[in-house]
């Protein structure tokens, strides 16, 4: 499996475990957000725009971010602020949905969702 099947593999199954939990058929063990080693994302801004938008997530644990996935498992370059704060650009191809913060410890995705607006 290539790296950008495993992603998009692990990305569904995010995906999947989010319609879970929001149904109350999966339970994180912390809080709303997982457990407390993941980032965890408060809030989005902006949280809509089109491709090339620059968005800041602001929350915890955000410097432990190794990798960023857009919907649907586009991964772009993000850059940590602090351990509170990271931006990246809305690529290409992205869709309306969460976006997937991957780290050492395992994947988070944001409550907030990104609506991707689309130009005419």
């Amino acid at each position: 499996m290539n790296n950008r099947s495993l992603k998009s593999t692990v990305f569904l199954a995010m995906l999947m475990c989010s319609a879970a939990f929001a149904q109350g058929n999966l339970s994180t063990g912390s809080d709303d957000n997982g457990p407390a080693f993941l980032p965890a994302v408060r809030s989005m801004t902006p949280s809509k725009g089109p491709v090339g938008t620059k968005v800041v997530l602001k929350g915890t644990n955000l410097s432990k971010v190794t990798g960023v996935l857009f919907t649907p498992s586009i991964e772009v370059k993000a850059k940590a602020l602090d351990d509170y704060r990271i931006e990246f650009i809305v690529p290409a191809g992205a869709q309306t949905g969460p976006v997937v913060l991957e780290t050492l410890e395992g994947f988070s995705r944001s409550t907030p969702v990104f609506n991707v607006a689309t130009t005419q």
